[in-house]
């Protein structure tokens, strides 16, 4: 149980950045970096968010409610996902599902109940590692972005955030990616939003009549960003020839669990 969780954690695999959401009345998503700059966006419960698979548009509030009936928590995880447009990591939400809405309450960091009683996909040493991190409650150790419901524009934040998340190494290896879908751009060209505020360069996007009922990750040789790709969308990784790109990203079943409207 212990090798699992030290060779599960995502703290230990010293990434560049490790993105966090803690869902709440008033959401937070952090963005970790060791040595950059970190961020906090709280997210009130009336900003309506995209939430993929087909959703819409839902009030970040009532975003828990929705994965509880639909029994589906990795919805947390594309929501803000397709929201930031990088990858989340870790995810927690209350127990107890309820609707929220908005007040007063603003308050920054998550507290010990939030990291250690609320449901999540972090294993313990994620859950310690972000208790020590949260020791400190200073919001001078982060880029703060407080989004207001009524004057939130989506695309516009997009634009404003973009880049910030990136994971260096990312770019300094230098592979990139060709995206092929089978009926939908809007959904192939949001999952490029995604792995672009990565920083994972997307060259292409196409569209094929072949029906890949799975997800597929095809590359000449696994490498650092074919593996994280495979890992994050659950895609199975193949060895093959390419010739647009370094990587290929079969959407597959991807295009109804991220499908946009």
């Amino acid at each position: 149980m212990i090798f699992k969780n030290i060779t599960s954690s995502v703290f230990l695999k010293e990434k560049d950045r490790v993105n966090v959401v803690f869902y709440s009345q008033n959401s937070k998503f952090f963005s970790f970096s060791k040595k950059e700059v970190n961020y906090l966006v709280k997210f009130p419960a009336e900003i309506e968010i995209l939430i993929p698979g087909g959703y819409g548009f839902y009030r970040s509030g009532a975003l828990g409610k929705l994965a509880v009936l639909e029994n589906k928590p990795e919805l947390f995880k594309r929501a803000f996902s397709a929201t930031t447009s990088t990858f989340v990591d870790l995810y927690f939400y209350p127990a107890k599902t309820e609707i929220y809405y908005d007040t007063s309450v603003n308050k920054s960091f998550p507290s010990v109940g939030e990291i250690f009683l609320n449901k999540s996909n972090a294993n313990i040493i994620d859950k310690v590692i972000l208790f020590s991190l949260f020791l400190k409650r200073n919001d001078s150790d982060y880029k703060i972005i407080s989004l207001d419901s009524i004057l939130y524009d989506r695309e516009q934040f997009k634009k404003d955030i973009q880049g910030s998340f990136y994971k260096k190494i990312y770019r300094a290896i230098g592979e990139n990616v060709q995206i092929i879908y089978k009926k939908s751009y809007s959904t192939a060209l949001s999952i490029s939003s995604i792995i672009d505020g990565e920083g994972i360069r997307v060259v292409d996007l196409s569209q094929e009549k072949e029906d890949n009922k799975n997800c597929q990750v095809i590359t000449k040789k696994p490498s650092l960003i074919s593996q994280e790709l495979s890992r994050y969308f659950d895609c199975q990784l193949k060895i093959g020839e390419i010739t647009i790109s370094d990587i290929i990203l079969k959407l597959g079943s991807l295009e109804k669990d991220w499908a946009v409207r």
